[in-house]
């Protein structure tokens, strides 16, 4: 790992750190005003990102989590921004099209890395110098005609990693997405349907009544 990816890693699990302990102060001390907890817990998680060595949670979290790609920056971000001053960093929209796209991205690469038989290994494919950084930008491009700049960021933010060699990783699909945050995204996915399964099932209990 280079310097610049060393320290790309560094501030992206710190910000992990932040952001859960920003999320767990304002869980915590919500009934008395989740705001301050929740800028405790920024304090607190900065306070403990700058310690060294085996000290510092980041030491851990690395080799737990690994590297979080783009869309796992992303997350984290809108996770903080929620916690520290309930907001909304991206719209639903964005985040559940930014799970699409992940969740999409696992199953071309995912199946092969478990062993899958006969499933084409795109990951390993000579994607990495032309083909894919290509179709990522035109589907970033396509994101911001489409008006979802949050995908287009995501996107753009992993192209950056990649290109500016600012991952562990050298190949494009680990600057765009990692393991964490496609389990994220498939969550998102889930409780975006839970509506819709309400909805059509009181669409049909009221067609059952009627008829």
């Amino acid at each position: 790992m280079n310097a610049g990816a060393f320290v790309v890693s560094e501030l992206a699990h710190d910000l992990f750190l932040v952001a859960l302990l920003a999320h767990l102060g304002g869980r915590i001390s919500n009934p008395w005003g989740a705001r301050g907890g929740a800028w405790l817990g920024f304090a607190l998680g900065a306070m403990l990102s700058v310690l060294p060595g085996e000290w510092n949670p980041a030491f851990h979290t690395r080799s737990l989590l690994g590297e979080p790609g783009a869309l796992g920056w992303l997350l984290m971000l809108h996770w903080l921004s929620v916690s520290l001053r309930g907001v909304r960093l991206f719209p639903v929209r964005d985040l559940r099209a930014l799970a699409i796209g992940a969740v999409a991205g696992a199953i071309l690469i995912y199946p092969a890395s478990l062993g899958v038989p006969g499933w084409p290994d795109f990951y390993s494919a000579d994607f990495g110098g032309f083909v894919l950084p290509s179709a990522a930008l035109g589907f970033a491009l396509i994101c911001l005609w489409r008006q979802l700049p949050g995908v287009a960021i995501g996107v753009a933010w992993g192209l950056v990693l990649y290109g500016f060699d600012l991952h562990e990783s050298a190949n494009l699909w680990d600057c765009l997405i990692d393991f964490p945050s496609v389990v994220v995204s498939i969550i998102i996915l889930m409780k975006a349907a839970i509506p819709y399964r309400r909805l059509r099932s009181g669409r049909d209990g009221a067609s059952l009544v009627s008829s």
